[in-house]
């Protein structure tokens, strides 16, 4: 148990929204003037189907939860595997973080740990309110892979291709091997050497 805690809160002294600094931190950071009264609990190694609704029906059996925001990844919005639980009552918040700690959850083993409020950053639950909504990543990348490509994307796509199988030549001479084949140098398009003028807006003659 000691050693999770030092590893908590070596994770908590990291410059984050979602930490609480060991060192002595500025009122001015905190929650502890708005707060008073109230605790936090940190909760970690969370179940991966154990989503806030989830997380908010099995915590409120202890007592009233007035805030409640799992830790997600900016980039694909998945949990990150912790999450903060603020309770209305601090002697609610300390039983919890004593009750649930090394409680077995669907195969995993909770981790939690009382928090006081002169240590719980002011950012900790910005956004908890917030609805969670999934992005869908690959239907985004797969409409991206699909567009149609401007000339100047395709050009360089050509160029790409004409590098690589320029770069696959040389190794192949390099290796003392006589290869020719025709390869993406003979079907690529090559730019038009035309050159075009907008065209001229007819002129009425009377």
């Amino acid at each position: 148990k000691q050693w999770y805690q030092r590893r908590v809160r070596g994770k908590l002294s990291t410059p984050n929204p979602d930490v609480i600094s060991l060192e002595t931190p500025s009122n001015a950071h905190t929650l502890d003037k708005d707060y008073n009264g109230m605790g936090v609990v940190y909760v970690g190694h969370i179940p991966h189907h154990f989503q806030e609704k989830e997380m908010r029906q099995f915590f409120e059996q202890f007592g009233d939860i007035l805030k409640l925001r799992i830790s997600r990844s900016k980039k694909t919005a998945n949990s990150k595997g912790y999450a903060f639980i603020l309770y209305e009552n601090e002697e609610v918040a300390k039983i919890v973080a004593n009750t649930m700690n090394d409680y077995i959850l669907c195969g995993r083993l909770l981790k939690c740990l009382y928090i006081p409020m002169s240590r719980v950053h002011k950012d900790t639950f910005k956004g908890a309110s917030r609805p969670f909504k999934k992005i869908d990543w690959q239907g985004r990348a797969r409409v991206e892979r699909n567009r149609v490509k401007t000339s100047e994307e395709q050009q360089k796509s050509v160029k790409r291709l004409l590098k690589k199988e320029k770069d696959r030549r040389r190794k192949i001479a390099a290796l003392g091997i006589d290869y020719e084949f025709p390869g993406y140098a003979a079907v690529a398009p090559k730019p038009s050497s035309k050159t075009t003028f907008p065209e001229e807006e007819e002129m009425d003659v009377a």
